[in-house]
């Protein structure tokens, strides 16, 4: 979100018994969040300084679909579930991963019940119980709340409270495989019912609360909020695992930046301690940086694209979809604007998503003589400025990705080239990361949106029916409806979507993967273009700074983060 749009299409895809074998082997009974990374013992106190590369619009979980506000949402909300720095799915606010085996689920895959830790709070000092989830999955269905992702959650026919509400029974209309992984990481935390209940639906994201939430349940607070500036955290007393010593830091400060230059700087003047989801274009400057560590994800959630606004006409075309496939030269996208910093990629499950992934599958070949003779078949004639007509239209587009970003302004280059190619040229026109995943892609208008790049990233799951399912095109009534932003249907794949959701057999869900694959790889509604890889900076003076590969991405794990005698 957003780096990417966040759609709560699921990375590193995990049957239910497989996240509970995980959670059984990296998680004690008391649920205290597994130690991971820099060796040591951990030390409170100190104030984190980390630079953000984009603005937060809402601070309120499933209100928006940034990224960054997802890494400061697992700061200030406790989740039913969270996950690690490798995707694995542990319990947080619930005391177990619900599945099949200890009788959570039905076998059907319609009945789900979520048993709730005794004793938790809010961080004014409210019970915080099943009553709050309950609340909470009837607000994102609202849509007067205009909840980012209704997905699985619109699903939910009724819930059961139980009396001593420290569990919640779902009833679903249909199988969903995802459900524990919709609930996962702060974006999708249960809400203080006691605190919004009195508001109306469609003011909470317009109250005082959306950029500075009063009452949270996470292991911080937020202190102080300047917008376009920064949010300031400080450690939450009544946090569910305070007991245990987390969070170690006294307090953490998320500052938003405007462009890559000013984390550079930041960085050579041992400003701040960490920054993620850098420009890779600067990566031997980082690495100059004899003070900081960079890292970089080993595996990877997300997958960058071009999406294709089937609301223009020419654009409804599959050949020309096709041509623009054929036409693009991977290598260069990858070595020369990644830097390296990403691997091959044709289809929408990257390796880091099992089931899902596949290695074999049949992706189009870089070939703009077969890309030219494509549309010279299509009738599309090459004019005296190279560029292709037919009946009085060019194919001419505008291309937009979110501005400021130097590695995709170097994608944009590199496509122009590759483009012009075959006879087509496009348009560069970017766009703030606020207005382009909050108007420009849903709303879908044609004259503003025709062609454009961002990356999808996976929470915890491989399902892909939030970008693709007709019923996921977001309407003029509902423009957060769905994240199906190319405004594609095609009916053939509700019955391959049914069959991943609907069981937990991996076997099954990866055939029925594979051959949503070869539609996509046929219609083309969106062309992959690699698989990006993540990179991140921390002071060597840091501890437990590992970022994940999908959900809270940088701040999986923030209450484990400590920085050496405590002072960062």
């Amino acid at each position: 979100m957003l780096k990417k749009p966040r759609p709560r299409l699921l990375t590193m895809s995990f049957s239910i018994v497989a996240v509970l074998m995980l959670l059984l082997s990296a998680c004690g009974a008391s649920g205290t969040p597994a130690p991971s990374g820099n060796a040591g013992t951990p030390v409170k106190g100190g104030t984190f300084t980390d630079d953000l590369y984009e603005d937060v619009d809402s601070l309120i979980p499933n209100g928006v679909s940034e990224t960054y506000a997802t890494l400061v949402d697992q700061a200030i909300y406790a989740p039913l579930f969270y996950g690690d720095s490798k995707g694995n799915v542990h319990p947080g606010l619930a005391s177990e991963i619900p599945t099949q085996a200890n009788g959570d689920v039905s076998a059907d895959l319609k009945t789900w019940t979520f048993k709730l830790r005794p004793n938790v709070v809010w961080s004014d000092g409210q019970p915080l119980n099943a009553d709050d989830v309950n609340f909470t999955w009837k607000l994102w269905d609202n849509p007067k709340f205009g909840a980012y992702s209704t997905t699985g959650f619109n699903l939910i026919k009724s819930a059961d409270v139980s009396a001593d509400k420290l569990s919640i029974t779902f009833h679903l209309s249909a199988a969903f495989e995802p459900f524990v992984s919709i609930w996962t990481d702060g974006s999708y935390a249960p809400m203080p019912a006691h605190h919004f209940a009195s508001m109306s639906p469609d003011a909470i994201l317009k109250s005082p609360d959306n950029l500075k939430p009063s009452v949270v349940s996470g292991p911080f607070t937020v202190s102080e909020s300047v917008v376009h500036d920064h949010f300031t955290l400080v450690r939450n007393p009544k946090y569910y695992l305070a007991s245990q010593g987390y969070p170690y830091l006294d307090k953490i400060v998320f500052r938003f930046v405007t462009d890559a230059n000013t984390i550079l700087k930041d960085l050579q003047s041992g400003s701040i301690d960490a920054s993620w989801f850098l420009d890779v274009q600067k990566t031997p400057a980082y690495k100059a940086l004899s003070n900081y560590t960079l890292t970089r994800t080993s595996t990877s959630a997300g997958f960058e694209a071009i999406w294709i606004n089937e609301k223009n006409p020419i654009l409804k075309d599959a050949t020309i979809r096709k041509a623009l496939a054929m036409a693009i030269d991977h290598n260069a996208l990858i070595q020369t604007a990644r830097r390296g910093a990403a691997t091959p990629l044709c289809i929408d499950h990257p390796s880091g998503i099992v089931p899902g992934y596949q290695a074999d599958a049949s992706c189009p070949k870089f070939d703009p003589a077969a890309a030219n003779t494509l549309l010279d078949q299509a009738g599309w004639v090459k004019g005296a400025d190279g560029v292709r007509a037919k009946n009085g239209q060019r194919l001419e587009f505008q291309y937009s990705t979110t501005a400021n970003n130097a590695w995709r302004a170097a994608d944009e280059l590199i496509l122009q080239q590759n483009f012009k190619a075959i006879g087509v040229k496009i348009n560069i026109q970017n766009y703030p990361a606020g207005t382009f995943f909050g108007n420009i892609l849903p709303m879908g208008d044609p004259n503003k949106y025709q062609l454009a790049e961002f990356e999808q990233t996976y929470t915890y799951d491989g399902d892909d029916s939030t970008n693709i399912q007709c019923s996921q095109i977001p309407t003029a009534a509902n423009s957060y409806g769905g994240g199906n932003f190319a405004f594609y249907c095609n009916h053939a794949l509700d019955p391959l979507l049914a069959k991943e959701l609907g069981t937990t057999d991996t076997s099954q869900r990866q055939a029925a993967f594979n051959q949503l694959h070869s539609i996509y790889l046929t219609d083309f509604p969106f062309i992959t273009e690699y698989e990006p890889h993540d990179v991140a900076i921390y002071k060597n003076v840091v501890h437990n700074y590992t970022p994940g590969p999908m959900g809270a991405q940088e701040t999986v794990n923030v209450w484990n983060w400590w920085c050496t005698g405590g002072k960062c």
